[in-house]
Formats: structure tokens, sequence, C-alpha cells
């Protein structure tokens, strides 16, 4: 099969289309759902229902319903996380890659306490607006699209320029991005969320090496980072549990809670075995820590 390749910075990544499509195929799957983003497969445009018929048609029924139950999993793992940050006064949200997010579209109750700062290459997010504004999507007073060009400027400009605080509180979250980097951006990306007050909080996501997966996790990621290779974006880093959680302490992170396909099905699922749910990737948060507390 021959997957469609990524463009220039004119739109989304390829694999921003991938993901939200499969947001949209869950919502087909019987209820209950645990996650439900009513405006995916608008946000993927023209590209996303031929895309969502080639998935249907060329990839195993299996790893598909497993890809679309854990790209829900972390989507639901991390605006839970955001909820309890809003219960506990953290006012700034920011998401990392933001891609086709539709969290700020889908969550105005939250949005007079919290300002969401969607971050991503400004051509991906002018496309994005016009995609808004064709569905007719209102964009919230309280979100801030900060644009950010890598090779032109850091991660901590652009907030900054965009209004981010660094002496306030916030909860980051970084989706279905790591692998996609090398190590010395993903540090780079650490060390300006370290910058934030002690108690900011991150969750991020990141792939497992082959040998640490079982049978058929890996069979599930080997079909679909054939995808994201085949679409121009091959995963180029890889972590164990250990690894990334040394990685997070370097950058004096700590509080560190990680979370994958088996804690899903017991907090979303009933603890259900026949849930399948792609392992290759997992889920860790962690926290910004003072000075004492990380000596």
């Amino acid at each position: 099969m021959v997957w469609p390749v990524a463009e220039s910075v004119r739109g989304p990544s390829r694999t921003a289309v991938l993901t939200a499509v499969a947001r949209d195929l869950y919502r087909q799957q019987p209820p209950p759902l645990i996650f439900d983003d009513a405006l995916a497969m608008g946000l993927a445009g023209a590209d996303g229902p031929p895309l969502g018929q080639r998935l249907r048609r060329d990839v195993p029924p299996a790893h598909l319903i497993a890809f679309c139950h854990w790209v829900c999993v972390r989507s639901r793992f991390a605006e839970d996380l955001v909820e309890q940050a809003v219960a506990g006064g953290v006012e700034q949200y920011v998401i990392l890659g933001a891609g086709l997010d539709s969290f700020a579209y889908r969550h105005g109750d939250l949005l007079d306490r919290l300002r969401v700062f969607e971050v991503d290459h400004p051509a991906s997010q002018s496309w994005k607006r016009d995609r808004l504004s064709e569905l007719g999507v209102n964009i919230p007073n309280r979100l801030v699209f900060a644009p950010v060009d890598f090779e032109h400027q850091t991660l901590a400009h652009g907030l900054e320029g965009a209004g981010f605080e660094f002496d306030r509180s916030a909860v980051f979250t970084w989706i279905g991005v790591t692998m996609y980097l090398t190590l010395d951006a993903i540090t780079a990306t650490l060390a300006t969320i370290a910058r934030c007050v002690p108690g900011t909080r991150v969750a991020l996501t990141y792939n497992q090496p082959h040998h640490a997966l079982d049978s058929f996790a890996m069979a599930v990621t080997s079909t679909f980072a054939g995808i994201a290779r085949e679409m121009g974006e091959p995963f180029v880093s890889f972590f164990l549990p250990a690894e990334i959680e040394e990685l997070l302490r370097r950058q004096r992170l700590g509080d560190i809670v990680h979370f994958g396909s088996q804690e899903a099905r017991a907090l979303y699922f009933d603890g259900r075995a026949d849930v399948a749910i792609a392992g290759a990737q997992r889920l860790v948060v962690a926290a910004v820590m003072s000075p004492a507390s990380s000596t």
C-alpha cells in the first residue's frame, strides 16, 4: 500500500491527520466511549475520509482497533490531567505540537478559568485556523496560537511572545510527538518546561524499543510505524520506562507517574483484558521540582 507522503509546512503533518482520523474511527465503536471528538474528521480536511477508508481496507482490524483505542486513551488521559490541574487553580495549559487537537473547542466550560496555548509551526496553524473557519468553529477568546518555527526561534521565545508566564504554574501536554524527534530536541523542550515554577506538570508520550514489546504490540507498532515512515515521518527516538525517567530527572522533573495499556484498561475499561490497546507507546507524567527537592 502507498500512503500520502508528508507535504511541506503548508498544512498539518500527515500523521496529525492520521491520528485525527483514528479519533473519528473510535467514535464508530460500540458505546460507552471514553473519548468523543466530534471535530476530528472535520479538522482532518479533505484527506480525512479517504484515509479512513484506506485504513479500514488495508490495516488488519485488530491493529486498527488497538491503535484507535490508544490514540483516544492518551487524549482522555491528557484532558483528565488538565481538568485536575484547573480544579487545583492552574490557569495556563500548553499543548506542544498541537496539530489537529480540538481541546479548546470542546471545553468552553474550562476556558473561563484557563488560558490555552497551542504550539505548532506557523504555517500549520494558519491552515488549521482556515479549517476551523470553514467548519464554523469560533476560536475562544482564551485560546492563544503560539507559532514556533524551530529553525528560527526557541520554544521559550515562542511561548514568551504568545504571553505565556513562566513564573505562574501551568500544565503541558506533549502527545504523539517525541518519537519523531532527536534526543537533543526532546531534551531542549524538557529544559524549557523545567524553567516553569515548581509544581508545573507535563504529560508526554514516548515509544518503547522493539525488544521491550510483546508480539501483539510489536505487530501493531510495525504496522503504524510503517505508515508513518511512508508518510515521510519516521520514528527516530525510543526509550524504556527507566530511560525516559532518567531523562526527566536530569531536567529537574520528578513525581513521575507511568501509564500504559495495562493501566488504561484498569482506569477506563473496568479491567477488561479483551480490550485491545496498542502497547508500544506509553505516557509519563512529571512535575517541575524545587531546587531543594531535586538534590
